[in-house]
C-alpha cells in the first residue's frame, strides 16, 4: 500500500519561534562542514578561527544563494506581484542549485580574504557537501516540497493535493548523495586535497546521478517540456566532468604541511556562526509555503502534477 505523507512539519519552538524539520538539515549541515573542518584542519594549516570564518561565509552564501536563486527561477512569478514578501524567510522558498552557487560563493571570498588555496579547500569540502546535501533532501521528503511521478510501485507516496501516489524521489537523491560520501573519501585518499579530484568527482557525480534522479520527478514548470533542474544539472556535470580531466592531467604536487596558526576564535566568531546555524530553523519549506499551497489548490481539481524545485 502507497504510504500517505502526512508529517508534522514542526519539531516545536525554541523562544517562542516555530523551529522546522526543513530548515533544521540546514543547520545540521553548517555543523557537519565545521566538524570536518575542525578534523581537518592541522592538514590544511588552518587554525580554529580559519574554521569558524570559513564555516559561516559558506553558511551565509548558501542562504543567500539557496533563496535568490529559488525566486529568480522558480517563483519569480510569485514575487513579481509582491516583491517585498521575498524577505520574508519565515514562509519557506530554497533551491538546491543555489545553495551550491551560494556555497561555491563563500568559498571564493573566504579563500581571497584570508589567502588560502581555492582548490585545497574546495576538494576538502568535497565530503561535507555529500553531507548537506543528503540531509538537505531528507528535510525535501519531510516538508513534502519535492515530489516524483505517478507510480505504481509499493513505496509510492501519496501528497496531499496531489493527485495519485509518487516517486519519493527526494528519498531517492538523498540515499545518493549519501552514496558519494565514502567513493568521496577514497578520491581524497587517493589524490589529497588540491589535485581537483574530489571537486571534479563530487559536482560531476552530483550533477549526472540527479539527472537521472530527476527523470522520476515531477517539476512544477519547464523550459522546451524538460523541468529548469535538468538544465542545470547537464550544465554542472559537463563542468564537472571537464575539472575531472584538468585535474587527471596535473601533474601530481608533493604535500608539505603547513604550520598551524594560533590565532583565537574570538567570541565574535562563535556569535556569527550560531546565529547562521540558529536562523534557517524557522524555514518551514523548499518552495514558499503559500505559493505552493496555491498552486496545488488551484490544480488538484485538474489532476495536474505539482513540484518543489
Amino acid at each position: 500500500m502507497p504510504v500517505v505523507h502526512d508529517f508534522n512539519l514542526e519539531i516545536g519552538s525554541l523562544f517562542g519561534v516555530t523551529v522546522y524539520w526543513y530548515g533544521a538539515v540546514y543547520t545540521l549541515g553548517f555543523l557537519g562542514v565545521l566538524g570536518w573542518f575542525t578534523i581537518r584542519r592541522r592538514r590544511l594549516g588552518w587554525s580554529m578561527a580559519d574554521v569558524f570564518e570559513f564555516a559561516s561565509l559558506m553558511a551565509a552564501g548558501i542562504l543567500i544563494g539557496g533563496r535568490v536563486f529559488d525566486i529568480l527561477v522558480y517563483e519569480l512569478d510569485f514575487y513579481r506581484a509582491d516583491p517585498w514578501t521575498a524577505l520574508n524567510w519565515w514562509r519557506g522558498g530554497m533551491a538546491s542549485h543555489g545553495v551550491l552557487l551560494g556555497g561555491v560563493l563563500g568559498i571564493l571570498v573566504f579563500c581571497r580574504w584570508r589567502n588560502k588555496p581555492f582548490i585545497v579547500t574546495a576538494d576538502e569540502l568535497a565530503v561535507p557537501a555529500a553531507f548537506f546535501m543528503s540531509v538537505g533532501r531528507l528535510g525535501n521528503f519531510i516538508e513534502g516540497g519535492v515530489i516524483g511521478s505517478l507510480t505504481s510501485v509499493s513505496w509510492g507516496v501519496i501528497y496531499p493535493d496531489v493527485e495519485g501516489p509518487r516517486h519519493p524521489v527526494a528519498l531517492y537523491e538523498s540515499a545518493k548523495n549519501f552514496l558519494m560520501i565514502p567513493i568521496l573519501m577514497v578520491i581524497l585518499r587517493r589524490f589529497p586535497a588540491g589535485r581537483g579530484m574530489a571537486t571534479g568527482a563530487f559536482v560531476f557525480l552530483y550533477a549526472a546521478l540527479r539527472f537521472l534522479v530527476d527523470e522520476f520527478r515531477d517539476y512544477e514548470g519547464g523550459w522546451l517540456g524538460i523541468g529548469q533542474g535538468q538544465y542545470f544539472n547537464l550544465v554542472m556535470a559537463a563542468f564537472g566532468l571537464g575539472i575531472l580531466i584538468w585535474a587527471l592531467r596535473r601533474p601530481a604536487a608533493t604535500a608539505t604541511p603547513a604550520p598551524t596558526p594560533t590565532r583565537r576564535v574570538g567570541w565574535l566568531r562563535v556569535v556569527v556562526f550560531t546565529f547562521l546555524c540558529l536562523y534557517p530553523l524557522g524555514i518551514p519549506t523548499s518552495w514558499t509555503r503559500v505559493n505552493i499551497e496555491e498552486i496545488r489548490g488551484a490544480t488538484a481539481s485538474e489532476s495536474l502534477p505539482v513540484n518543489g524545485n
